[in-house]
């Protein structure tokens, strides 16, 4: 038993150890990678500002470019009154146009196409290498119906970006690998001395130029970076697959320019870390997102000391556990020999060493308990010897019941022959409340049984009172299988007639009641004597429920009424018991029961 108790306090040790150094482990391990994702974080916040201010610049000199662009004279001519030119004067300018078009990106070769808009004759532009001119029923259909258009008139002279705009849509022979996406920065114009706004110049950037801003200095196994509008739509990408896809994590529209911060998600069953920052130009947000398990791999050698002092330490306490507790257990060990051999029948054994803890005071009641336990075997001894001595002594005076029967039965037969009526009706009435008590040790009977029994003491009790007491009874066939206690009923007739006759001559009637429903049985004995006044009923009644033992002002002792009630207490509980109530004749006494069959 000691080493099983042995074993089970080092696996309970072990246990908690192991649950305390692995919560302790696994709270250390989180924070750091928390502190290491903040530290990337503030990093790459500083990166992020980084490019908000060269993609920034990149509007602004494109905003520069388009008024210099706009400027030039061959420009300007084209613009002049472009509204009341006819399509062939707007052919005609088609090539000066497009040689301003083709120096302009000859010197600023981020700009992929320039494009001009007339709203009642199309439009004309095109990159370094190729011109598109578009007629008026072209663009109507496609770019003169555009939200990008519609934007562009009602925000002038603003320069409005757009994006997620293919080259196709301006020019549908780039198809294939010639196509792709562009950012697209617009306004509405005009000629310097024109007072109508009838045109709209486009300048196209291509939108691999935008991504190898911030791809350039990008490690893949980073994560990914791209940039996507307030709809979750993917403008810019450093994988160019993504560009035109629907971004996993969609910003909205309620946040500040330059608004910062990052949440925890899934992607393709990969946990990772979505960092946001919104641009503050075109309503953009910068996105980068971040594989959780390169913070794992960053902190991997810190996961490896954890696990190494885990390691240890668990040897250590398993060690310290060991010993510390086989010290602990040896005054149990002991305790545990010193009652197997008690158990074997050695009294007095005592256990030497008594530590000085609680389990020496275990020790210690041990051995006061054992060496008691050799005077109680000597006690007892001598009470036996005593109680045999005891019993022999009794055995030589013990009556036989068959003796007294017998004594009884020639008692009646000589009454017989001398013609004694009444001396054999006596006898027979005593006999009869005699053989219960030797016959039988049960202590219920029927209600029948008690009835006979009770008949048999009022036979008696007339011959002493000269019949004077007239007993009757109310009792319905169906309650007599009901068991009750023995002997409750003639106790309380004993009570009726010491406490209600007057005198020797005085006629008293008793009658016994019994009445109920499924649950308890009521039986009630009332008699016809001098009775009680109410303030003695209470007092009586008082006493009956404290368990006192009352005395009747009346006559009579009343113990057996505290019998009674004591008994049917003891066996039923204090919701069954007797009580008196008031009678308009003598007294009346109410037995409660319940119904047992």
């Amino acid at each position: 038993m000691s080493r099983q108790l042995r074993t089970q306090l080092i696996l309970y040790i072990m246990v908690i150890s192991l649950a305390v150094m692995a919560g302790a482990s696994y709270f250390i391990y989180s924070f750091m990678q928390n502190m290491i994702k903040i530290q990337n974080e503030r990093l790459l916040y500083q990166q992020f500002q980084q490019l908000d201010h060269n993609i920034g610049g990149l509007v602004k000199e494109i905003d520069r470019l388009s008024m210099l662009f706009l400027r030039d004279d061959q420009i300007q001519r084209f613009l002049y009154k472009i509204s009341e030119k006819t399509e062939e004067e707007f052919l005609e300018s088609k090539n000066d146009v497009q040689r301003v078009i083709a120096d302009f990106i000859d010197n600023y070769n981020y700009i992929d196409s320039i494009y001009i808009t007339a709203n009642n004759l199309g439009a004309v532009g095109g990159s370094q290498k190729r011109t598109l001119v578009y007629d008026r029923e072209e663009w109507q259909q496609s770019f003169f119906t555009s939200e990008p258009f519609r934007q562009t008139i009602e925000q002038y002279p603003h320069l409005i970006i757009h994006s997620g705009i293919k080259k196709s849509f301006y020019n549908p022979y780039l198809t294939g690998k010639d196509d792709g996406y562009l950012i697209s920065l617009m306004r509405g114009t005009r000629a310097i001395y024109d007072p109508t706004t009838s045109a709209t110049l486009i300048i196209n950037i291509d939108e691999r130029y935008l991504s190898s801003i911030y791809s350039t200095a990008l490690n893949r196994e980073e994560g990914d970076m791209y940039i996507a509008n307030a709809d979750g739509k993917v403008v810019s990408a450093s994988e160019t697959d993504r560009v035109g896809t629907q971004s996993h994590f969609k910003p909205g529209t309620d946040l500040a320019d330059g608004a910062y911060g990052s949440l925890d998600d899934e992607k393709a069953g990969r946990s990772m870390q979505v960092v946001y920052y919104k641009l503050h130009n075109g309503g953009w947000y910068l996105l980068k997102e971040i594989p959780l398990s390169q913070y794992a791999d960053q902190i991997l050698g810190v996961q490896r000391m954890l696990m190494l002092v885990f390691i240890v330490s668990v040897l250590a306490i398993f060690v310290a556990s060991f010993f510390w507790l086989r010290k602990i257990i040896k005054p149990l060990n002991q305790l545990s020999g010193k009652m197997k051999d008690m158990s074997r029948g050695e009294l007095g054994v005592t256990v030497d060493h008594v530590p000085n803890n609680e389990l020496g005071t275990v020790i210690r009641r041990f051995n006061e308990m054992s060496l008691s336990m050799v005077e109680l075997v000597e006690k007892n001894n001598e009470i036996q010897e005593k109680k045999r001595e005891l019993e022999l002594e009794a055995l030589q005076y013990q009556i036989n019941p068959h003796f007294l029967y017998n004594t009884l039965n020639m008692i009646r037969w000589m009454a017989v022959i001398v013609k004694a009526d009444n001396i054999v009706h006596t006898i027979v009435a005593l006999g009869n409340i005699l053989r219960p008590v030797f016959s039988s040790k049960d202590s219920m009977c029927t209600l029948r049984d008690e009835l006979s029994y009770l008949d048999n003491y009022l036979k008696i009790i007339n011959m002493r009172f000269n019949n004077n007491i007239t007993f009757t009874m109310d009792v319905d066939e169906q309650w007599m299988d009901c068991q009750v206690p023995r002997f409750i009923l003639q106790p309380l007739v004993e009570n009726s007639i010491a406490s209600g006759r007057q005198s020797e001559e005085f006629a008293i009637q008793i009658q016994i009641r019994a009445e109920g429903d499924e649950q308890r049985l009521v039986l009630s004995v009332t008699d016809s004597g001098v009775g009680m006044d109410q303030r003695t009923l209470e007092q009586l009644n008082e006493k009956l429920a404290k368990e006192e033992s009352p005395k009747s002002t009346v006559g009579g002792s009343g113990i057996g009424l505290h019998n009674v009630n004591k008994r049917i207490r003891l066996y039923y509980g204090s919701d069954y018991g007797i009580h008196f109530v008031p009678a308009e004749q003598g007294a009346q006494v109410i037995v409660i029961l319940p119904v047992h069959r």
